[in-house]
């Protein structure tokens, strides 16, 4: 799913670009999005290849710059001024969740021109040449658990390696959600899609990733990426502002109102 809206121009409107996590789709921002849109802003939720009701089959992408895609279209097709007076340069708020970091990286080294702020909330914020399957090994050194996490192996001919996951309900409950309505449990276990386990080196610059704004919200109460983790990604790569929510991993179901006030802030502060 892609909710989109494109009005523009508007004083103290900003235009969020929401980025779901591992697993998750555009569906996940519902309440979220409600809330930003009800305060007069511009919401677009993607879903990234092979999430939500992207047609791809997650268990077949093996590139981020595949997973990437949806999202990468999306912000080629945003205005760029570049030499036409009549047509403005459009700058967005990137907000990515969990796994939706990585996505944010590498989105802020292709459209730096195209991105007030990105915004990490309980994130993955990785230091250049991390890939994605080394972020999961790092959280897994740290719980020690996934549970009834569903893992798929061998379909690129290794057998030894991972190519998909999912999470597990027993998972998802104790550790991604302990905070969350329990009617917000239910629908993400009928949505729920595999995600690819991917092995691309997320690599950035100085002049690009570099240039971009960075805020990060700390979920204390996170399971998954436990709050030290979340701390030892600020201190290796600061962002510009750093904010604390006592929440589970998932604010967006958990404490949306709360999280919504800290992206306004965001915006205020970034404009």
């Amino acid at each position: 799913m892609e909710a989109e809206s494109r009005a523009r121009g508007r004083n103290g409107i900003s235009h969020f670009v929401l980025v779901h996590g591992a697993c998750l789709g555009a569906w996940c921002w519902y309440k979220l999005s409600d809330l930003l849109e009800k305060a007069g802003h511009v919401v677009t939720a993607i879903d990234l290849g092979g999430a939500g009701v992207n047609p791809k089959d997650g268990e077949a992408i093996r590139s981020l710059a595949e997973y990437n895609e949806p999202l990468a279209e999306f912000m080629k097709s945003l205005p760029h001024g570049e030499g036409n007076r009549a047509e403005k340069d459009e700058k967005v708020i990137l907000v990515g969740h969990s796994m939706g970091g990585v996505n944010l990286t590498c989105m802020m080294e292709q459209f730096p021109h195209k991105i007030a702020a990105a915004v990490f909330v309980t994130a993955f914020m990785p230091v250049s040449g991390t890939t994605p399957i080394q972020l999961l090994d790092e959280v897994y050194q740290r719980n020690q658990t996934w549970g009834d996490t569903e893992f798929k192996y061998g379909l690129d001919g290794q057998p030894n390696r991972p190519t998909s996951f999912r999470f597990g309900r027993n998972f998802a409950r104790e550790y991604l959600y302990q905070n969350s309505p329990s009617e917000d449990i239910t629908l993400t276990e009928c949505l729920l899609r595999s995600m690819p386990a991917l092995e691309d080196e997320v690599l950035y610059s100085s002049e690009n990733y570099g240039r971009v704004r960075r805020a990060y919200i700390v979920a204390k109460q996170d399971k998954v990426i436990l709050e030290e983790l979340q701390r030892k990604m600020i201190a290796d790569n600061p962002p510009d502002r750093v904010y604390d929510l006592e929440s589970d991993h998932s604010p967006l179901f958990s404490c949306p109102a709360q999280l919504a006030q800290i992206l306004q802030e965001i915006s205020h502060a970034f404009d």
